[in-house]
């Protein structure tokens, strides 16, 4: 019987990692990446891909509940359609589907086995049997592409992408904004996160330690593809330095700081939603 063992999170530039004393569930080389199902007494299963942790049991409604209702409930909308890049755990459209307001979900995944696995050990996920539901398997590139050929767009983009160093690494490009923004509907939002860590140089982000140096909000306020940029953070105890932040670009800036109505989450309240826009002054 596997016993529980210190385990350390890869680093890259970083130079500093979470340890946590797990138990090794199931770990398999998918095509694409390295997945790992890890136990832990106090956090429930940890998703890991590439070394990096995903999400836990136990803190991943703060990042899922942040991601959804902050954008959904900052402005009035009707109809609204959602499309997620990512997120094979499935949290971010189990989020969605709570809003009667949202009448599309799109999840394309580029990984079958991560939706599996995180299916059966972690039990987190939405319904992929909902009606509004559309799961499509394969390269967010591709499906990108083809979407702007058939002229779709989305109210809500959510960019839910692992580090630059698996599959995820060749959608932090200028080539693949540019389309995606193509996307989004006149009065909708593409949503991108990423850590955020204090050091002597000032605030850094992960995604560009572990990268080649870009992460798609440097991208997005070099080439102002999408004019406005709003910010807004939480707090999630197993991403590095616990503070995590959220970028939300826009065409028309229309801020989204004051939900329209109340909803109560496990995290979510709007009083939260309202709290997350006031930055430390590092941060701004």
């Amino acid at each position: 019987m596997t016993e529980f063992k210190w385990w350390h999170e890869r680093s890259d530039g970083l130079g500093i990692t979470t340890s946590v004393e797990v138990k090794l569930l199931h770990s398999e080389q998918s095509p694409y990446q390295l997945i790992e199902i890890y136990d832990h007494q106090s956090f429930g299963r940890l998703l890991v891909l590439d070394g990096y942790i995903q999400a836990s049991q136990a803190d991943e409604f703060i990042y899922h509940e942040m991601a959804v209702h902050v954008p959904l409930l900052g402005r009035e909308r009707k109809d609204a359609s959602v499309l997620i890049i990512g997120g094979g755990e499935g949290g971010i459209l189990r989020e969605s589907l709570k809003h009667d307001f949202v009448t599309s979900v799109t999840m394309v995944e580029i990984d079958q086995r991560v939706i599996d696995l995180a299916s059966e050990y972690l039990a987190v996920n939405g319904d992929y049997n909902d009606p509004r539901v559309t799961l499509i398997i394969d390269n967010a590139a591709n499906f990108v592409s083809q979407a702007l050929k058939d002229g779709k767009h989305y109210d809500l983009i959510v960019l839910d992408l692992t580090e630059p160093v698996g599959p995820s690494s060749c959608l932090f490009t200028e080539k693949f904004l540019t389309e995606v923004v193509s996307l989004v509907s006149e009065t909708g939002v593409i949503l991108d996160s990423d850590s955020i860590y204090l050091s002597l140089s000032g605030g850094d982000f992960l995604q560009e330690v572990s990268g080649e140096g870009d992460n798609l909000v440097t991208v997005m306020r070099r080439t102002k593809l999408l004019p406005h940029i709003d910010v807004y953070h939480t707090n999630i105890p197993l991403y590095p330095g616990a503070d995590f932040g959220f970028f939300l670009y826009s065409r028309d800036g229309v801020s989204l700081r004051n939900p329209i109505k109340r909803f109560e989450g496990k995290h979510y309240n709007s009083e939260v939603h309202q709290a997350s826009f006031a930055l430390p002054n590092w941060q701004k």
